[in-house]
């Protein structure tokens, strides 16, 4: 089982099953300086359910995880018993299962939080004014037109404008 992508933290969280925080701090207290990668996932995964369940600190637990992870097969149960006669087991099915489906949570499902405001891409003033439901028609064959056009018309229609006036008084 290898997957070649990296992941952000929180979807590293989700995966190992903790908060974000929690993960912060044990990359600090194990001093792995790793990008968040599915196999570090995995083991970090596995080191904090040794931690839990057997209440081991976790910076045992890790190196014990690694060996685990490095000598056995996903399937079957790994175990050692202490010189004291205290006996330590791992379903590995069960584990691989938990994890492979935080790992699945983690990776289709997990969306980071955005920050700050959408971005909202504006529209022109002529785009606004259509979907308003104004008739832009003759703005548009307007600025077609070059500029030396566009004065000759203005000065075409003040022209119209000032003989309207002299007529009507």
């Amino acid at each position: 089982m290898r997957y070649l992508f990296d992941m952000t933290l929180g979807q590293f969280a989700v995966a190992v099953a903790a908060t974000p925080r929690w993960v912060l701090n044990a990359r600090s207290r194990l001093k792995v300086r790793r990008a968040y990668s599915e196999p570090l996932a995995r083991r970090l995964a596995l080191a904090r359910f040794l931690a839990e369940g057997s209440g081991m600190p976790l910076l045992d637990a890790w190196p014990l995880a690694g060996e685990i992870l490095a000598g056995t097969e996903m399937t079957g149960t790994w175990s050692r018993e202490s010189p004291g006669g205290v006996t330590l087991c791992v379903e590995l099915p069960r584990f691989f299962t938990t994890y492979g489906a935080n790992l699945a949570l983690a990776i289709n499902k997990y969306g980071e939080r955005l920050r700050g405001r959408r971005n909202r891409k504006r529209k022109s003033a002529v785009q606004r004014a259509k979907e308003y439901g104004v008739d832009v028609t003759l703005i548009d064959s307007a600025l077609r037109r070059n500029p030396e056009e566009r004065l000759r018309m203005v000065s075409e229609d003040m022209a119209f404008l000032s003989e309207i006036r002299g007529t009507l008084r």
